[in-house]
């Protein structure tokens, strides 16, 4: 059996992932729950999704959610060993002077930049399958853009101070829609990495690729945690 994250195997569901993910205990003053809490209820909305038949390829949306979650609890559990995009959260995930909504942004960051290519590839991996960009499965993941949209709102509600508030009105609508936009064009530069992983056989290319990956990611981070 082979193993797409940790304690998940083959025969994981969605149902395993959300109790892997509510399970996951962390510290009151640690910056990773506000990620935590906005992806553990994405992945619950796409297991209701799931279940609701509002998928054309439900086995994918299983498949890429299972390896994509294992890819988040091993970084989170295995902090030392983890790629650089979330070391540099892990680096500063104790730090009271940082606001809520930017580790939230940053743990999407490592996330979506860079783990999200390496899920769709192993999603295909096991399935087998292409990623086409006029397919079933590309238009089952680009829903997800709507909901990551309307979590990310819920949480800037929750997470803003007072100040952030009166400059967040001072500025009006456009910088959420920035934000939603900067999470559907992340999630589409998955895509067409993940992509293109799926097409590099040689091993040495793929290291690379994946560094590349893992260094842009990292940057954003750091200029998202400034």
């Amino acid at each position: 059996m082979t193993n797409v994250g940790r304690g998940f195997g083959d025969d994981a569901t969605l149902a395993t992932v959300i109790t892997a993910l509510q399970g996951l205990a962390l510290a009151d003053g640690d910056g990773m729950r506000h990620f935590h809490q906005v992806y553990t209820g994405v992945t619950i909305e796409v297991a209701r999704r799931v279940d609701a038949g509002a998928f054309e390829d439900p086995a994918f949306m299983v498949g890429l959610d299972v390896a994509f979650a294992g890819l988040y609890l091993d970084a989170v559990q295995a902090p030392a060993t983890a790629p650089r995009a979330w070391q540099v959260v892990f680096d500063k995930r104790l730090r009271l002077d940082i606001e809520p909504l930017r580790f939230a942004l940053a743990g999407m960051n490592a996330h979506i930049n860079r783990d999200l290519a390496v899920a769709l590839d192993r999603a295909c991996t096991r399935l087998g399958g292409t990623l086409e960009r006029d397919s079933a499965r590309c238009r089952d993941f680009t829903q997800i853009n709507a909901v990551l949209g309307d979590l990310m709102a819920q949480a800037k509600a929750q997470l803003f101070s007072p100040v952030d508030h009166l400059v967040d009105a001072a500025m009006g609508h456009l910088d959420d829609l920035l934000e939603v936009w900067s999470i559907g064009a992340a999630r589409d530069n998955a895509w067409t990495h993940g992509a293109l992983l799926r097409r590099l056989t040689d091993d040495d290319d793929r290291m690379h690729h994946l560094r590349s990956i893992d260094r842009t990611a990292s940057l954003i981070g750091r200029l998202i945690l400034l």
